[in-house]
């Protein structure tokens, strides 16, 4: 696999899953498969459709398709299906990364910033992906945000329904509230006190050490020029892009994860 192309056994695994969503397979696989590498060459390079070499498609028409794939959420569904329903030693890790929205990211038809999750902090207009990850790496859960948005307030959405041991957090997620509710479902929180605080609750610096997984992870997903520079004007085609990148990212921790 190059930066802007699928091996034969990464295409393998997205084309037995893209097999079982209705109306998206069809029975051109190599046509299939020259359209997810163009939106793979999009989304790794962050270049206008309208750059889009020809050898990839007439460029109007991947784009009319790519959108619909995001509106619909089949790269969703795809990220879904291939993503582990079991988090790696029982660990989650929780933290977000900011991508700045460039000007064409604004300005979508019949919406508005806050449903685009655009966002204003410090550093002017920008988006949020919240993500969760396991103890190797893999990629659970993104959940997208406007900028101003702290990391508390989505915690709850990036757990829900993922069974895990423990959870490492940076101090953005310090919560009575949020520590109660993981460990009412078996879960215990490593996340270091803040200064001054008060009794401070017990947690494990090893454990919390392994927060470089999702460091590294989100290095991974900023290499894709399309979502670390949002330049998309729609919250679901910004997704598309994510979803996509993430179901690739799992696939290759897999993939090396199994060789001797």
């Amino acid at each position: 696999m190059t930066r802007t192309s699928l091996d034969d056994a990464l295409w393998a695994s997205l084309m037995l899953t893209m097999q079982q969503i209705p109306r998206a397979w069809k029975r051109d696989e190599a046509a299939l498969r020259r359209f997810v590498e163009a939106a793979l060459w999009i989304g790794r390079t962050g270049a206008p459709w309208r750059d889009l070499p020809g050898d990839l498609g007439y460029w109007p028409s991947v784009y009319h398709r790519f959108r619909r794939w995001s509106v619909r959420g089949w790269w969703e569904l795809v990220f879904e299906a291939l993503r582990p329903a079991l988090p790696a030693d029982g660990l989650v890790l929780l933290d977000s990364t900011t991508c700045k929205a460039q000007r064409a990211a604004s300005g979508a038809a019949r919406s508005d910033a806050e449903a685009e999750c655009l966002g204003r902090s410090r550093g002017g207009l920008c988006s949020k992906l919240h993500a969760c990850a396991d103890g190797a790496g893999r990629i659970l859960r993104l959940v997208p945000s406007p900028g101003q948005h702290s990391d508390l307030r989505h915690a709850p959405a990036l757990v829900s329904g993922i069974p895990a041991r423990d959870a490492a957090l940076d101090r953005g997620y310090v919560s009575a509230k949020l520590r109660a509710a993981l460990a009412a479902e078996g879960c215990a929180v490593h996340t270091p006190p803040k200064l001054g605080m008060v009794d401070p609750p017990p947690w494990d610096k090893a454990i919390y050490a392994r927060r470089h997984h999702v460091e590294n992870l989100f290095s991974k997903l900023k290499d894709w020029g399309r979502i670390a520079l949002r330049r998309d004007k729609t919250r679901r085609s910004w997704m598309g892009f994510a979803h996509l990148a993430a179901t690739l990212i799992n696939l290759r921790v897999a993939e090396f994860s199994h060789r001797p």
